[in-house]
């Protein structure tokens, strides 16, 4: 698995997932590949679970993550081009998944 974030984000990240209604939280673009530079930004692919309600908070959460990274998170839906679900799961790493 090839992730280029540190452990303290990953395991920010995973809390802010706890939190909500989520159901997986995927890691894509280049700091999954691992092909990033320093100032990559962070894409999170969001699954929600049907009940959640929370898009506003879960946002500021992310936001309000330690880190000088821009983290770019796009919520995945029945209405998410099929191309970019199609490579979120082809190239994406999981970093939370509700058990």
């Amino acid at each position: 698995m090839i992730c280029a974030l540190n452990e303290t984000l990953i395991h920010s990240i995973q809390a802010i997932g706890e939190k909500y209604a989520i159901s997986r939280i995927v890691l894509f673009g280049s700091r999954a590949r691992g092909d990033n530079k320093s100032t990559s930004d962070i894409d999170l692919a969001v699954y929600p679970l049907p009940e959640f309600m929370s898009k506003g908070y879960f946002s500021s959460d992310i936001d309000d993550l330690a880190t000088l990274f821009k983290i770019d998170v796009v919520f995945i839906n029945d209405h998410t081009d099929i191309k970019l679900v199609e490579n979120i799961e082809k190239e994406g790493v999981v970093i939370y998944e509700r058990l």
